[in-house]
């Protein structure tokens, strides 16, 4: 490896690429963003409590862009700047498709599901959303649910998190108790 000479700007600023190089960041970008979004909705909702796809995505961009060309004298400052605009601009682009259309923002972010119907819990859903029991179990907890027949409806929204109905005090249904296993005496 080549020492580095400190603050060669054409080092520092453009590299030693050539100049279609700045075209290759933003397919790079490109391939990255799309990938990231298809392995994030794979995952489900879980992972993401709180946080819409997208701005998970645009974390990880934007901070490895950003990272690489602090600490990798290699990595020029302006290539983190156009990786920084292509996630950006991708990002709004998308925003505005999901805003247009449809089909696009439930292919983007899902539905909400419905986790529970009546105290009872859908067990079939849970594995389509990849949740267990024991983490709704949790969620409920959080939300001071002390068994499932207190809520009419429970939904794992876009985001992650929780959309419930509770029981009317008149309509208590059967359900299972939220509190852990080896917290009971």
């Amino acid at each position: 490896m080549e020492p580095v000479t400190p603050f060669d700007w054409q080092r520092l600023f453009i590299g030693n690429e050539p100049p279609l190089f700045f075209l290759e960041i933003i397919f790079r970008v490109i391939m990255f963003h799309a990938f990231t979004v298809v392995a994030l909705r794979y995952m489900g909702k879980r992972g993401q409590r709180q946080m819409s796809p997208f701005e998970f995505v645009l974390i990880i961009a934007l901070g490895s862009a950003t990272g690489d060309s602090m600490f990798y004298p290699e990595v020029p400052i302006l290539y983190a700047w156009l990786v920084v605009l292509v996630v950006v601009l991708l990002d709004r682009l998308l925003a505005d498709l999901q805003m247009r259309s449809h089909k696009v923002n439930t292919f983007l972010e899902g539905n909400p599901r419905l986790l529970v119907r009546e105290g009872k819990i859908l067990d079939e859903n849970l594995y389509k959303e990849r949740l267990r029991r024991e983490e709704l179990l949790g969620l409920l907890r959080e939300q001071e649910i002390a068994n499932t027949g207190e809520v009419q409806y429970v939904f794992l929204e876009r985001t992650g998190s929780l959309g419930l109905f509770r029981s009317s005090n008149a309509e208590q249904y059967a359900g299972v108790s939220t509190y852990p296993d080896d917290s009971k005496e």
